[in-house]
């Protein structure tokens, strides 16, 4: 008997182990993130632990998405030579965050874009008419009408136009149309960004095939720098061979002089979203706005005093059992019913009788007159009065309001009525 449990043991013992080598790995998460903490094929872990790397001498600060480029202060700004990293999908800004990002850039620092859908206002501040992609394609996972081979070696570097780079993955084909003449593109920005000087013509610094995808512009002392495909920075796309290098080159790109680096990740950021902006722009909602905050204003220092009222008198509390009572014989009453009435009656006069004598009152007999006789002290003839008239109306006897009276006078006298004989009032 006891090799036969050993055995058993033994059976269940090789099938835990058994289910633990068949134990599946996780399956791969392919989802769009370009996040620095994630290690996924499409997020920005390689690419943000470079940064150490190439820019040894500086300090790395994280911006969530939530960040509002018009939050840029002057210790930003003016933090010796600092880079602010965008790295995201779609980048639409305010009218205010556009002008403290050129401010930023004007002050002697680089900023580099990654995005592949930009901003109509960033457009004609830097002279390039539109980005050309394919609406949320970076996020279409492959398949079999599409493997990825379309970007495979799209992607060179104008100082090296032979060597290609890309990768069999999802599109990074989006570029800039920039226009032969700086003067076609209309520039619809506020006077007041006008001593911002920017140069005319965007410089190219990489294309996708033909056309340019990695450009830099000059504004004031720095830089603004774009990139129309931000999955170059992914997992995916750098851990294919060669394609480092070609992250190196565009952190070579910039100067070698960074001491604070700022990393954003807006991903999909909207500008209607961004900051109170959107309503402050137009004029009928901003003088709306300043009526109401006015009006609030005035409501706080006149009307806003705290009034005390008169104090209201409570009254106590009553035994509500009793008046639930009261309102249930008065309805039964009322309503003529006075048989339903009168077996209520007796139904609460034997709970009482259970309650007080711990009679059973299930058989009321004669045995059951001479106990309560016995127990209560009761005289016998009002005793069995009481029960003669409980055994008439449980027979059907027709109650009427004369009977339901001398029924109600009985049950009374009953409770009243001292063992001795003598009545309490």
């Amino acid at each position: 008997m006891r090799r036969r449990y050993t055995y058993i043991v033994w059976c269940l013992l090789a099938i835990m182990a058994l289910n633990g080598c068949g134990k599946r790995k996780a399956k791969t998460n392919w989802t769009v993130s370009l996040q620095k903490g994630d290690k996924n094929p499409y997020g920005s872990y390689l690419a943000y632990e470079s940064l150490k790397y190439y820019f040894p001498g500086a300090s790395t600060e994280f911006k969530s998405k939530w960040f509002r480029y018009n939050n840029i202060d002057d210790k930003m700004k003016y933090d010796n030579t600092s880079l602010f990293i965008l790295n995201g999908l779609n980048l639409y800004l305010s009218d205010s965050e556009l002008k403290r990002l050129l401010e930023y850039a004007a002050a002697g620092n680089e900023v580099l874009i990654f995005a592949s859908n930009i901003d109509d206002k960033l457009q004609q501040k830097l002279h390039f008419n539109k980005v050309a992609y394919r609406t949320a394609y970076e996020e279409t996972p492959l398949g079999d009408y599409n493997d990825g081979s379309e970007n495979a070696s799209v992607l060179h570097l104008e100082n090296e136009p032979t060597k290609r780079y890309g990768y069999y993955g999802r599109y990074i084909k989006g570029y800039f149309l920039i226009p032969d003449d700086s003067s076609q593109v209309a520039d619809t920005s506020e006077a007041e960004d006008d001593h911002i000087k920017i140069s005319s013509q965007p410089e190219v610094l990489g294309k996708m095939n033909q056309q340019a995808n990695f450009i830099r512009c000059k504004v004031g002392e720095g830089h603004i720098t774009l990139h129309s495909a931000p999955l170059v920075l992914s997992n995916y796309f750098l851990l294919q061979p060669g394609n480092k290098e070609y992250l190196a080159a565009i952190w070579q790109s910039l100067p070698g002089d960074i001491k604070h680096i700022y990393w954003n990740e807006y991903f999909k950021r909207t500008a209607d979203k961004s900051d109170f902006d959107v309503l402050w722009r137009y004029p009928a909602t901003r003088y709306a706005l300043i009526l109401a905050i006015v009006g609030l204003l005035m409501y706080i220092l006149f009307e806003g005093k705290r009034r005390q009222g008169i104090l209201p008198v409570i009254p106590p509390l009553e035994n509500s059992s009793v008046s639930f009572v009261e309102t249930v014989g008065r309805l039964y009453y009322n309503k003529g019913d006075h048989s339903n009435l009168a077996e209520k009656m007796i139904q609460h006069f034997l709970e009482w009788v259970r309650t007080h004598y711990f009679l059973n009152t299930n058989h009321l007999n004669e045995e059951f007159t001479r106990q309560l006789m016995n127990k209560s002290g009761k005289d016998e003839a009002m005793v069995q009065n009481l029960m003669d008239m409980i055994h008439e109306i449980r027979n059907g006897y027709k109650t009427d309001e004369a009977y339901l009276y001398q029924l109600y006078n009985s049950i009374e006298q009953f409770y009243k009525t001292k063992p001795n004989g003598s009545n309490n009032s």
